[in-house]
């Protein structure tokens, strides 16, 4: 069920609520520097346009905007693992917090940015046994910000992992280059197998990667948009890389089957061995900050 929405979050000309869906309440925040949407389910990020540029950020046409569903595009929350729970298949991919409703706690608005906080109740959810605070700050500037942070208030040990696996929009992904991941060891978890980037990441097929021990930035270079986005971020020591192609895109049906032309994934990650055990009253925050650059034509 949707969260109840306080008035006193809301900033006059700044930041409002909006349905994109019955029962699908959004925050959509405007300003002097960009603008963006953000789904209370899931705490989801939709969109984030700076000003007098393209959109940053891809979410797909054929997206469902429905309670219990993730969003196909934006930025999904995957707490408090990544990809298939560890030990118990049952368990749904990539946790639950994206498929949960959120509750806006906090707002506010400075002159370089809008500020929201939104948590997460996790003691409602009867998959996860753990006493935790999940919460995550967005702020919406010049950059796009997203602090994830995971609190352990129980008295027992807690191990996390998850990924803000943001989707960028960009003119072709045949056109495109990936730089600050080279010399840098990879799963190609298409072949199953591990190795070392050579040079940028280029595309012309499937690729689903998880590069390992990473925690440097990372560049897409668009010469058709005539950007570079810069993505940043910390807590994490795992870089994902995905596009699906051809043959999987037709095969998701909340993605259009050459929507794969407009968009890669490039997550800051808590993957594979890169996970967290949080002794009792410690906290993880992970961390993602992405800038959107002009360059000449």
């Amino acid at each position: 069920m949707a969260p109840t929405l306080s008035k006193k979050h809301l900033i006059p000309f700044e930041l409002w609520y909006e349905d994109f869906a019955p029962g699908y309440p959004t925050i959509r925040i405007s300003n002097d520097h960009a603008s963006a949407t953000i789904a209370l389910h899931g705490a989801h990020l939709i969109d984030f346009i700076p000003r007098d540029q393209e959109p940053v950020i891809f979410t797909s046409h054929d997206a469902l905007f429905t309670e219990g569903k993730a969003v196909r595009g934006g930025i999904p929350v995957c707490w408090p693992w990544f990809n298939a729970h560890p030990s118990d298949s049952t368990m749904p991919s990539h946790g639950f917090a994206r498929n949960r409703f959120w509750q806006l706690v906090e707002s506010r608005s400075t002159e370089e940015f809008t500020e929201i906080i939104l948590q997460l109740d996790t003691q409602s959810v009867d998959i996860w046994k753990f006493d935790t605070t999940l919460t995550l700050t967005i702020k919406v500037g010049k950059s796009l910000s997203l602090e994830l942070k995971t609190t352990n208030n129980g008295s027992t040990p807690v191990t996390i992992g998850g990924a803000l696996h943001s989707y960028f929009y960009i003119s072709d992904i045949q056109q495109i280059t990936l730089t600050g991941l080279e010399k840098t060891t990879y799963l190609d978890t298409v072949v199953g197998e591990e190795k070392i980037q050579v040079g940028p990441i280029r595309f012309d097929s499937e690729v689903d990667s998880v590069y390992l021990k990473s925690d440097q930035p990372v560049e897409i270079h668009d010469p058709g948009f005539q950007r570079t986005i810069l993505i940043e971020k910390s807590g994490s020591l795992s870089t994902v890389i995905w596009n699906p192609w051809t043959e999987k895109s037709q095969k998701l049906a909340d993605l259009g089957d050459d929507e794969f032309h407009n968009f890669v994934c490039v997550e800051a990650a808590n993957a594979l061995e890169d996970v967290y055990i949080l002794a009792p009253a410690a906290e993880h925050c992970l961390t993602t900050t992405i800038s959107s650059i002009p360059t000449s034509a």
